[in-house]
């Protein structure tokens, strides 16, 4: 029945789309399940302190520490949800990364290094490491991409710009430093 109520709406959406009216009736019902409507974000990231060569040599064999609660709602007890996988730079095949799931809040946790930012595949240190060799030398490091690496650098001067505004004058490399002091991701191409 959900399946058949999605097409009626979908149709009903491109013939209106086509005749270049905006208006549509109600929109599909909320989905519920059941823990409730599902809500926007049911993800969180935890920042774990693990070696990426015995992630890789052990697999899903790995043997990751449960949370002891819920981060988010403090629920006394976390279900396994299985693994997820990631590429980090210097490993040929993906890596599994541990998901937890709160059965009172639905939220999902997944594990990840401290040593990496957010969405990233370098580690923080050889990100700080090209770009200051950039900044005292002219040059790129000669491991890596450079059209990588200029982003970086070009998000990174943005990033200052807009956190720090304007009127930052202490360089780059304090910047960077300034910016993870924060909380946010200096070369990130998302403005937070």
């Amino acid at each position: 029945m959900d399946c058949q109520i999605k097409r009626a709406y979908y149709k009903l959406f491109f013939l209106c789309t086509k005749k270049g009216s905006r208006f549509l009736p109600n929109p599909l019902p909320k989905q519920t399940g059941r823990l409730g409507p599902l809500k926007e974000s049911r993800q969180m990231i935890l920042f774990v302190d693990v070696q990426l060569k015995k992630i890789y040599a052990q697999g899903n064999k790995y043997p990751w520490i449960r949370p002891e609660a819920c981060p988010r709602c403090s629920h006394y007890k976390l279900w396994g949800h299985g693994y997820v996988t990631r590429l980090f730079d210097g490993f040929r095949d993906a890596l599994f990364l541990k998901c937890y799931r709160c059965p009172d809040c639905g939220c999902v946790i997944t594990f990840r290094p401290k040593s990496h930012f957010m969405a990233i595949q370098s580690s923080t240190s050889s990100i700080l490491s090209s770009i200051s060799c950039r900044i005292k030398t002219g040059r790129w490091p000669p491991w890596g991409a450079k059209s990588r690496k200029r982003h970086w650098l070009v998000n990174l001067r943005r990033n200052i710009k807009v956190h720090l505004t304007n009127t930052w004058a202490q360089g780059e490399i304090a910047g960077f430093a300034r910016l993870q002091a924060l909380g946010i991701v200096p070369v990130s191409v998302r403005i937070m």
